[in-house]
């Protein structure tokens, strides 16, 4: 069986096509002058004949046969028209569009994720580093940490060892502060014990206040103290003279307001003039240790809160280094449970510390001596009771009823006499009272020439008790007694120096 191809189109077939597609492309190319024959006659919609830039598709045309339209060819539209449809996207290039929109959003995230997970990587690792700085180490006072209620006012109990690198053993070589803070009302107080207080420790004996880390560590130091004062610890920090200075140093000097002038050959060779000043690491140090002011004790104590809200104060100001960067670089100098995010908490709750609320006191007793020298701090029990409920209500431990700092002591009229045998031992104790404040009408020896081994502070009237309690307190000697008939003065109170007053 045979095989044929299919028949090829005659010319006059082809011409028949050619002519559809002629029409089908509705006037659209550039007229010529000639004419143009049957229905492809030149009309008001249709031009008289199609033009080519080729001479041979132009004769083709002529002869009704059209190979192709070039994309080139003007069209019956605007040019303003032409130039809007040119600078449209189309639908391929407006998915790439989209596609490197998308590609640029995602590879935005992705550099901005790795930023972000930099910096956080960065602020923890800041933070573990500093932490690892001011941790307890090998310290056990946590054992002894009560964590605060949320919100509430808490304690803490800040410990300072002044002694190191320094040969004045007889120097108030140890602080220690409780300071009670209440975040919310902007308030510190701080309370100053004395280390030579006496408490009683786990080991059943009574020991200073000094000896309970020698017992049981810091631990024991924590429930000493809080016992003493009837509180628990929700934080412990300590340092030494060593990272004290250092830490002076690092923040650039710590600006303080002295009310008389500090020279204490035993505290350091420094003198400190009275005014405004900014300490160094070294002067600071003379500062705290110092003891020899006119109310040794109460001028201790309040010298200490100074310079330790001073010193917290510069260190959150931003002045020179941020306080993240004080923390930092601090953070070797101090032992704490504190951790650096909790410290920055708390300097931006109580900032600027300028305008807090701070207090100062130093547990209520007196100073006596042992026939061996030894010194040794009695509480007044009654007045440290009394004092604590005042500072746990939030108000200023000298509010309290029966404080001494309340005493009016230019009203107090006072007698001295010598007991003790030590030539002028009453004249020095005059004119440490007449410094004081007090009313000095006379001073001499005892009448019967007796030696009293105690200092004795004598009132007849119950209403000059406080100032003979004030008076103990700024001599940091002497013990108060209610005369009755059986001594005879005419002042508000008789002092009688014995051989443990030490002028």
């Amino acid at each position: 069986m045979a095989l044929h191809g299919k028949k090829a189109p005659s010319a006059s077939q082809t011409r028949r096509v050619s002519r559809r597609v002629n029409d089908s492309m509705i006037g659209s190319h550039v007229e010529r002058g000639s004419s143009a024959r049957g229905r492809h006659a030149a009309g008001a919609d249709r031009p008289a004949r199609v033009d080519f830039s080729d001479g041979r598709r132009s004769r083709r045309a002529d002869r009704g046969m059209v190979d192709q339209v070039d994309v080139g060819a003007t069209s019956g539209e605007s040019d303003s028209d032409y130039a809007r449809r040119r600078a449209r996207r189309s639908y391929a290039e407006e998915i790439q569009a989209k596609g490197r929109r998308r590609k640029m959003i995602f590879f935005g995230a992705v550099a901005l994720l790795v930023v972000v997970v930099a910096a956080v990587a960065g602020t923890a690792a800041f933070f573990a580093w500093s932490d690892s700085q001011l941790s307890l180490g090998d310290s056990n006072a946590k054992e002894a940490l009560t964590a605060p209620e949320e919100g509430a006012p808490y304690y803490a109990l800040l410990s300072a060892d002044l002694a190191k690198n320094t040969a004045a053993p007889s120097a108030s070589d140890e602080a220690y502060l409780a300071v009670r803070i209440d975040e919310g009302a902007r308030t510190l107080t701080f309370i100053s014990l004395p280390p030579s207080v006496s408490v009683e420790l786990s080991d059943g004996e009574r020991h200073a206040l000094r000896d309970a880390t020698s017992v049981g560590g810091d631990a024991e130091l924590l429930r000493a103290a809080g016992s003493l004062l009837g509180v628990q610890f929700a934080h412990f920090a300590s340092t030494d003279a060593e990272g004290l200075a250092s830490l002076v140093d690092l923040v650039g000097g710590v600006p303080v307001e002295l009310s008389e002038e500090v020279d204490d050959p035993r505290a350091g060779i420094h003198v400190l003039a009275a005014g405004s000043q900014t300490l160094d690491g070294a002067q600071a140090l003379t500062l705290l240790r110092a003891a020899n002011y006119s109310d040794a004790m109460g001028m201790q104590a309040k010298m200490r809160a100074l310079f330790t809200v001073n010193l917290a104060e510069r260190a959150t100001s931003g002045e020179g280094l941020s306080f993240p960067s004080v923390i930092a670089d601090g953070a070797p100098f101090v032992s704490t449970d504190w951790t650096s995010g909790q410290l920055i908490s708390l300097g931006d709750a109580l900032s600027p510390l300028t305008e807090a609320t701070v207090y100062a006191a130093v547990v209520p007793g007196r100073l006596t001596t042992s026939d061996e020298g030894e010194e040794t701090y009695e509480v007044s029990d009654e007045d440290l009771a009394a004092m604590m409920e005042t500072v746990n209500a939030g108000n200023s431990p000298e509010s309290f009823e029966g404080n001494l700092a309340n005493v009016d002591r230019s009203l107090v009229t006072v007698e001295v006499r010598n007991g003790s045998g030590i030539q002028g031992a009453a004249a020095r104790c005059g004119e440490l009272l007449t410094s004081a404040g007090y009313d000095v009408k006379s001073v001499g020896n005892v009448d019967d020439g007796t030696v009293y081994p105690e200092t004795l502070v004598i009132y007849k009237d119950e209403a000059f008790e406080i100032a003979a309690k004030a008076i103990v307190s700024d001599l940091s000697a002497g013990r108060v007694v209610n005369g009755g008939d059986f001594y005879t003065f005419d002042t508000n109170v008789l002092v009688i120096i014995g051989t443990d007053w030490i002028g």
